[in-house]
């Protein structure tokens, strides 16, 4: 099923809309926050704390009831979903020694992704992204904070993203109970890694799809060329988000912070070379994009010669026809022919047999 163009571009032009009404606002000038989005969800935080031994987990809704709920001795996982609630962002964040242009990139849903340490917390800022069952491709803008001992996520809205991981830590599964809050953070962080290899091996198998059917010519050139503009933006949006995330992964303020054990960074680097499979994919997809383009170029200009080849077996049948039926119109007094009893019957089994002829002529010189 083919996506429906025309809620996706007016989707798009209210995000854009939303995004110039209130940029001016998140800057330094002011002590405010404001959340860019359009997500009117509720902002909610749930806190998991857990070693090898417990694990407990608890959803509040007031930034002090939490800090009162943490347990420094423990690894505690402060997951955030829903950035409406600006006051509560920025009061969690002013607790754990966020500076304003953390907190601001944290509600700045069109900030592309980095990787930044400021006043001991490293930041990360990626979106996530998946394709529905009508293949849009659907965004979601997501940051991940690591401290001492603490690690917050940040989630637009509400989805299963990270529901594996609160199953692994539930139920003690591999190796996260018992390891510290630097592997949890690059453990959430792989997670989004993988789901960009989900969203290129869809967009992958639905451009081999569509290359099937331009080379079979099963699809209108309309229809097509909708279809490789879709995939086309898709690539635009998905490379303008990762690329940045790919550069920032191995760079030294990651694989230097004081925050990351040295044990661990060999399950970052094991996050990079994923990073380097999506950027794989990606290129592999766009050099896809680029062949499907020019293929549906050459199938428009072989559709083109195709008609043009029609017209002139239409016009080579015609033409003799049309120059004898000229002739014999003309008004000349003595015309021979005009006065034959079986005339009209003679012009027409000569046109007949010259069209006859023509037509035979053609098939055997393979014109259609």
């Amino acid at each position: 099923m083919f996506p429906n163009d025309t809620s996706r571009v007016q989707s798009k032009k209210q995000v854009r809309k939303t995004h110039l009404s209130v940029s001016k606002s998140n800057n330094l000038l002011y002590d405010n926050f404001v959340y860019n989005g359009i997500s009117d969800i509720q902002t909610n935080m749930r806190l998991t704390c857990y070693d090898k031994s417990s694990i407990v987990s608890k959803s509040f809704t007031k930034v002090k009831d939490l800090t009162s709920a943490l347990e420094m001795d423990k690894v505690n996982w402060i997951h955030v979903t829903g950035l409406k609630d600006v006051e509560v962002i920025g009061e969690l964040c002013d607790h754990f020694g966020m500076q304003v242009p953390v907190i601001q990139d944290i509600l700045n849903v069109f900030h592309n992704a980095k990787v930044e340490e400021t006043n001991n917390v490293l930041l990360v800022i990626l979106d996530s992204y998946r394709y529905d069952e009508a293949l849009n491709l659907n965004h979601e803008h997501m940051s991940i904070v690591l401290g001492d001992h603490v690690v917050i996520s940040f989630e637009e809205i509400v989805s299963n993203r990270f529901d594996l991981v609160h199953k692994a830590l539930e139920f003690d599964l591999g190796l996260v109970r018992s390891q510290k809050s630097d592997y949890l953070y690059n453990l959430l962080i792989s997670m989004i890694v993988d789901s960009y290899l989900e969203v290129l091996e869809l967009q992958q198998n639905g451009l081999m799809d569509l290359e099937d059917l331009l080379i079979e010519f099963n699809m209108s050139p309309k229809e097509t060329g909708q279809k490789i503009q879709h995939f086309r933006k898709d690539y635009s949006i998905l490379k303008k988000s990762i690329s940045p995330l790919r550069e920032y992964f191995g760079h030294p303020i990651l694989m230097e912070s004081k925050l990351i054990g040295k044990s661990n960074l060999v399950y970052f680097r094991d996050t990079n070379d994923h990073l380097l499979q999506v950027s794989l994919m990606m290129e592999a997809n766009r050099e896809t994009i680029a062949s499907l383009l020019d293929l549906y170029l050459a199938n428009n200009d072989l559709h083109m010669n195709q008609i043009m080849k029609q017209l002139t077996v239409v016009s080579t049948i015609f033409i003799p026809l049309t120059f004898m039926v000229g002739v014999w119109g003309m008004n000349f007094k003595f015309m021979p022919e005009l006065g034959w009893h079986y005339g009209y019957l003679f012009a027409w089994v000569i046109m007949l047999v010259l069209s006859l002829f023509f037509y035979f002529w053609l098939r055997r010189k393979n014109m259609f």
